[in-house]
């Protein structure tokens, strides 16, 4: 009897860790297919439009979902805090992200966004919630210069967009590396579904005015049902779906498990990117996408928590 129960129990545990790794695979999928259908959609609406629509429609699915009418309000000093990480996480990194994939190709982003638990790692050494060591300022480094040869290459190869879409993407990356170290206090005590679906709210209100005349002078006739079909695939699949599955497995797992995971994302993209939008993989892309991994892996070494606590929001 005691071996039938030993049986199950293993059974039930292979089972789960299944579970949590489909999950953090269809994630996986979802942020990098997030570059290609995005990008699609971008080809009709301009950046700030499709910023928008995404965040809009994102909060109008997790308040639904989510309901708060039976928590109690938030005090006026976490109230403040929010609208800052709303401006961080959501409304700068949206404008940022989308801008900068507009003006260079996918599988560049997808490199790029890579920075961002190195980022979060250089911020929280500088606020002080992490140790600097010698393995990690290395690891800062040699990310660093992967991400600086993407870059100077196409920037010494004169292509302006290009150069311009990877500026907007760094800064995109250190701005929600930013909002990841300020607000993860505040996601253990307040919950991060909380934050998060107050957070999408507030940028949804926040992103109006600076949206209106983007909007306004948007050629709402002359846009094809396949970019509304690319926006309602971002905003279910990318936003709400891979939000939701992560948080799940955040629950169930370590979170240097979720972190190798989202090393799977650039090489996914890459070879959806060639696939689907017939974009040229330059070897430097290559080496330099390496490098950014080796100097987060070399980066989290001996790091306590080498994953963010809330899924990006990208």
């Amino acid at each position: 009897m005691a071996e039938r129960d030993i049986g199950r129990h293993a059974a039930r545990g292979t089972r789960h860790l299944l579970e949590v790794h489909a999950a953090l695979a269809t994630v996986a999928l979802l942020f990098s297919l997030n570059y290609i259908i995005s990008k699609l959609g971008l080809h009709a609406f301009s950046p700030m439009t499709f910023a928008y629509l995404r965040v809009l429609g994102s909060a109008l699915i997790l308040n639904l979902l989510f309901r708060q009418r039976d928590l109690p309000p938030l005090s006026r000093s976490d109230h403040w805090r929010v609208i800052g990480y709303a401006v961080l996480g959501v409304v700068i990194n949206q404008y940022l992200f989308l801008s900068g994939l507009a003006l260079t190709s996918a599988h560049v982003s997808a490199i790029l966004m890579t920075l961002i638990p190195v980022f979060t790692l250089a911020a929280a050494i500088v606020v002080g919630r992490e140790r600097p060591s010698l393995l990690k300022i290395s690891g800062i480094a040699v990310a660093m210069s992967g991400a600086l040869a993407v870059v100077g290459r196409e920037g010494f190869h004169g292509a302006e967009k290009s150069f311009a879409g990877d500026l907007l993407l760094i800064g995109n990356a250190f701005s929600y590396a930013l909002y990841l170290v300020l607000s993860k206090r505040d996601m253990a005590r307040l919950t991060p579904r909380r934050v998060i679906v107050r957070m999408f709210a507030i940028g949804a209100i926040l992103m109006l005015p600076l949206s209106a005349w983007s909007m306004w002078k948007e050629p709402w006739a002359a846009i094809p049902g396949r970019a509304w079909l690319a926006l309602v695939i971002v905003i279910a699949g990318p936003t709400v779906a891979a939000y939701l599955l992560n948080a799940w497995a955040l629950a169930h797992t370590d979170s240097s498990l979720v972190a190798t995971y989202t090393y799977v994302q650039p090489v996914l993209t890459m070879i959806l990117a060639a696939i689907l939008l017939r974009e040229s993989i330059h070897p430097t892309a290559i080496v330099s996408g390496i490098m950014i991994v080796s100097g987060v892996y070399l980066a989290s070494l001996g790091t306590r928590h080498p994953a963010p606590d809330t899924p990006a929001i990208m």
